[in-house]
């Protein structure tokens, strides 16, 4: 059984410790959500707690579109930035900024040279340039 209060607060602060241990579900808007989702916290009083994303989707909720609390710990999906930061890198390694400048890694990795950046500097401290460079 799950404690609302205990969860609610793993939830308002987006403590990611608890990602695969419960799910959010917002009665409102009708979406469930990981604990840490980065999307506005609800009201303590619009959000149901699951144990599964399984559970939740059988009470018609459906899963947030932001943190993809339906794919699975380990898969590439449940942490998408750290899977886009680790292709990054093995390509960087392979000299794609070398041949196709930091706009190739970013189209071949299906996002704008801005938001590649972004990703790569708060995962890293250090956008992909600098990583190549050094």
């Amino acid at each position: 059984m799950l404690d609302h209060d205990r969860c609610y607060a793993a939830a308002a602060t987006r403590d990611a410790r608890f990602d695969g241990h419960f799910i959010v579900a917002v009665r409102t808007t009708r979406i469930y959500c990981r604990p840490s989702c980065p999307a506005v916290t609800p009201k303590q009083s619009n959000v149901e707690f699951h144990l599964t994303a399984a559970a939740a989707q059988q009470r018609g909720f459906r899963a947030c579109k932001r943190c993809r609390p339906d794919a699975s710990p380990g898969s590439p999906e449940w942490n998408l930035r750290h899977d886009v930061v680790g292709r990054a890198m093995r390509l960087i390694a392979d000299g794609i900024i070398e041949r196709s400048g930091v706009s190739g890694l970013a189209a071949s990795l299906g996002y704008s040279e801005r938001h590649l950046n972004r990703v790569m500097t708060d995962e890293l401290g250090a956008g992909p340039l600098a990583i190549a460079r050094a």
